[in-house]
């Protein structure tokens, strides 16, 4: 077999693993040596999604109420005070929408060396997983450590993965597959975090923790603004979790506020093809900023064309 052939064909079992139930097949075209894709079971659907801080509205009914006139599909909760106080109220809100709670983001950090605080930090989510599932959320989404695990005080990243897929990380998925959720790995930029970073490596410790629990209660998300500077390209990252990817989180490229305020930077149209490709159907959530002088209202308008725009070319 020549070189080229292997590589190609090494390619091809990579997409077929990470894809699993996408059902992904190849066959190597005459002449080009590219590989040809049947498409996913399902295809993939673009949900787009806001924080609850960015939208519009006084209360409840008028944040849903704002999603469901300006083409949005989903909605991403706060985590701690809001999903324990204010999640009946959102469960009753949502009956007879055609919108879904997508996930839960906020604070996490399982790097402590005091098992202690490790353990105080597990038993501050389990609440909030319970919440989500009766949500039928996807997940809530932790990041495993922030800042720098050299000091004192800190596991080191090698004992935090560990700890994590074993211990704190493994009980709170196996909490999440009881009531119907899971726990999002989120990966970061190198400055705010040396420990997890891309979407592969999150993948790895999502199916590491579920190997253990025997079940989908460890998911994985990509960030563009994170994976812009992580990853080699949008497209292989998504790719590379497959089935496992269950969040994402959008922004401008350049300065992290609404997606096109920074132009012709913010092309997502590589990562729409990798989501195309592992037949994605969770949200996409805006994470980012509003100009100081922008019209917040009329930029998430003209987010949501720009988006479903760039997805129809993919």
């Amino acid at each position: 077999m020549k070189r080229r052939e292997f590589l190609t064909a090494s390619a091809v079992a990579g997409v077929a693993a990470v894809c699993g139930t996408q059902r992904a097949t190849a066959q190597v075209a005459a002449g080009d040596g590219m590989p040809k894709l049947t498409p996913p079971e399902k295809p993939a659907v673009l949900n787009l999604c806001l924080q609850w801080g960015m939208i519009p509205g006084g209360d409840i009914n008028q944040k849903l109420d704002f999603l469901e006139a300006n083409g949005y599909n989903a909605v991403e909760t706060p985590t701690g005070g809001f999903l324990l106080n204010d999640g009946e109220k959102l469960h009753a809100a949502m009956n007879g929408r055609k919108l879904f709670v997508a996930t839960a983001c906020g604070g996490s950090n399982f790097a402590y060396a005091s098992q202690e605080k490790r353990d105080n930090e597990v038993k501050n989510f389990l609440p909030q997983l319970e919440v989500l599932g009766m949500l039928k959320s996807p997940g809530l989404i932790i990041c495993p450590a922030r800042g720098n695990l050299s000091e004192e005080g800190w596991l080191s990243g090698k004992e935090l993965r560990k700890d994590f897929v074993e211990n704190t990380g493994r009980r709170m998925a196996e909490h999440a597959l009881k009531h119907g959720t899971s726990i999002v790995l989120e990966p970061l930029r190198r400055n705010e975090t040396p420990f997890l970073r891309q979407v592969s490596d999150g993948a790895v410790m999502a199916r590491d923790i579920n190997k253990q629990i025997g079940g989908a209660g460890a998911t994985v998300m990509g960030d563009f603004w994170h994976m812009a500077l992580e990853e080699h390209n949008f497209f292989g990252a998504f790719v590379s979790a497959g089935k496992l990817l269950s969040h994402v989180h959008i922004a401008s490229l350049k300065g992290r506020q609404i997606p096109g305020v920074d132009g012709d930077a913010d092309n997502y149209v590589d990562g729409f093809k990798g989501l195309k490709l592992i037949g994605y159907r969770g949200a996409v959530s805006l994470e980012g900023g509003v100009p100081k002088d922008g019209n917040k209202e009329q930029l998430l308008a003209n987010m949501v064309k720009l988006l479903r725009d760039q997805w129809a070319m993919a």
